[in-house]
């Protein structure tokens, strides 16, 4: 069975810092782990998520996870990652990393969902604030993003 890692990224200029959210759910949409992350700033919104991407796939090479579906509601980085080629965009090596990193999986597919696909996500990289630097809920997401994510478990 595919494990889902969604993923986000947020600018936060005020504060010279950017955050990351990552949810990983098994097959029938339940979290295994969440994460939230407090980053330096990287130079463009698009770097951010390509360094999201792979942050979400390092945290679920560190769960063990083998078979996995990356989504992001963010065409450009998902259409770079499943290109064949090297990508010539300033964001190109941070797109080889990400798939340097994906090969440690036995089977892995690149994704695009719409923004209510990757609200949890979303809601994770939002709400970092409250984290000092990095945080991890195993099994679970927090408090403040449990609504969000029980308005998005599939209807039985």
């Amino acid at each position: 069975h595919f494990s889902k890692v969604n993923f986000d990224g947020a600018i936060f200029k005020e504060e010279d810092k950017a955050r990351i959210g990552v949810v990983n759910r098994d097959c029938q949409g339940l979290v295994l782990a969440s994460m939230s992350q407090i980053i330096l700033l990287p130079l463009t919104i698009v770097e951010l998520e390509t360094l999201a991407a792979a942050k979400a796939l390092q945290f679920a090479t560190d769960l063990g996870l083998s078979k996995v579906i990356l989504e992001r509601d963010s065409e450009i980085v998902i259409n770079a990652l499943n290109e064949n080629s090297q990508s010539l965009a300033s964001f190109g090596l941070l797109i080889q990393d990400v798939k340097y990193i994906a090969n440690y999986f036995h089977c892995i597919s690149f994704s695009h969902v719409r923004r209510d696909g990757n609200c949890v996500a979303h809601n994770l990289t939002r709400h970092a604030r409250h984290v000092n630097g990095f945080s991890v809920w195993m099994k679970d997401v927090p408090s403040y993003t449990f609504v969000t994510y029980q308005a998005d478990l599939p209807i039985s």
